[in-house]
């Protein structure tokens, strides 16, 4: 009878024994095995070795359906191997979990947010980035995102402010990008024709930034701008007209357009006084302003204080050769030309303009120099050879065109 009891509770601690086995080592073996295979598919995803990781994280919901962080990667992966349809389902459906923790509401809340960027639908992809910020106020790469999908969307507005919340967080304040962004707010309001409030809004952005001499660019364009079209009413009034003269309204239109034209000028000799390396960017523009406001004489006094503060200025001086050489002063414009010349005697510009002069004192044509002024007129507008000769391009100018898809200006 003592055998029978001594087997028995061997044969009691045995099956004790492999209980606490298969409760206790198993599982544990079971769960590195997943935590194994989900590191080795992060490093996978690093790798671009997006079929494996694929494998990986699948592997891992067969065994484990609650593991959210695999669900997360895997629709990642579907995503980045370009299919954010599927992607977008796979996120979805952990929207109908429970328990979530703020670590993967987050997370989930990421990955829905570029699902719907990669698929186009970037109002749905603001959204998401919302939510996140509705759980972690100080979440950098919302705000960050938040910027790229606004200016995407052109909304620069909503860009700017999210752009501001994103300097304040990580106090790195930069007055010359949200000065930038609030100019761009303005063009929008000038492609539409909204001029003034596109002007208000270009003064914000001196306000924000003093030294945001792109701002004085846009202002005089602005102006520009509504003067051709209230030059084209003018002309259009005209149209049909019967009388000697011109139409009433003709004559109110175009003294709307010369005024405006008039408010361009003092808004580029700014600019001007501000970039002065970049002055070639407006200079054909305010020769053309002040020729067609009959006010040409001023040219000469602009160009010299450009010089005041870039007396290397190759574009500068020989424009100033072309004036002299317009008032008949042809020595004078000759010796610009020549200490022009002296600091570069590449550049095509000017080896034009002296050509001009030296036709002219020879034999006076006029056909031949009005070719001329039509050759260099179109090398001081066009943007091709402004890159041929590396003329210093104002890089806030550029950042501004390029950054909402126009073509850099001539």
């Amino acid at each position: 009878m003592s055998n029978l009891i001594i087997t028995l509770l061997l044969l009691g601690i045995t099956a004790g024994v492999v209980i606490v086995y298969v409760l206790n080592y198993k599982p544990r073996k079971h769960r590195s095995n997943i935590k194994e295979l989900y590191s080795e598919g992060l490093d996978m995803i690093i790798n671009g070795n997006r079929r494996g990781a694929y494998q990986n994280f699948k592997s891992i919901i067969e065994k484990d359906t609650s593991n959210i962080n695999a669900y997360l990667r895997l629709g990642q992966v579907v995503r980045e191997g370009g299919n954010p349809e599927q992607a977008l389902k796979i996120h979805r459906g952990l929207n109908l979990r429970k328990g979530l923790t703020h670590y993967e509401q987050v997370e989930l809340y990421k990955n829905l947010s570029l699902d719907h960027y990669r698929r186009g639908n970037l109002e749905s992809a603001v959204e998401q980035s919302r939510n996140i910020l509705k759980i972690d106020k100080s979440s950098e790469w919302a705000l960050t995102h938040l910027v790229k999908y606004f200016r995407e969307m052109n909304d620069w507005a909503k860009a700017g402010e999210n752009l501001e919340l994103l300097q304040k967080l990580t106090q790195k304040p930069d007055a010359r990008k949200l000065a930038l962004f609030k100019i761009q707010e303005g063009r929008v309001f000038a492609k539409n024709g909204d001029f003034v409030h596109a002007r208000s809004i270009y003064e914000e952005a001196l306000n924000i930034d003093d030294a945001a001499a792109a701002a004085y660019y846009f202002i005089g364009k602005s102006y520009s701008q509504e003067s051709e079209g209230a030059y084209q009413k003018a002309v259009k009034a005209d149209e049909g007209y019967i009388g000697d003269e011109h139409s009433p309204q003709y004559q109110t239109n175009l003294d709307e357009a010369k005024q405006l034209l008039g408010k361009a000028i003092p808004m580029w000799i700014r600019y001007c006084e501000s970039r002065p390396q970049q002055a070639w960017m407006v200079i054909h523009l305010l020769k053309d302003a002040l020729f067609a406001l009959d006010r040409y004489p001023e040219m000469e006094n602009i160009l010299k204080t450009i010089l005041q503060n870039d007396s290397n200025n190759i574009e500068v001086i020989a424009s100033l050769a072309d004036i002299y050489a317009q008032r008949g002063e042809n020595s004078e414009a000759l010796e610009f030309i020549d200490s022009a010349l002296e600091k570069d005697n590449t550049s095509l510009l000017v080896r034009l303009i002296k050509l001009k002069l030296q036709a002219r004192a020879q034999s006076g044509g006029s056909d031949m120099m009005r070719e001329l002024d039509e050759i260099i007129h179109f090398l001081v507008s066009d943007k091709q050879f402004q890159r041929y000769k590396n003329t210093s391009r104002d890089s806030d100018v550029l950042w501004l065109y390029e950054a909402s898809g126009d073509d850099v200006p001539e």
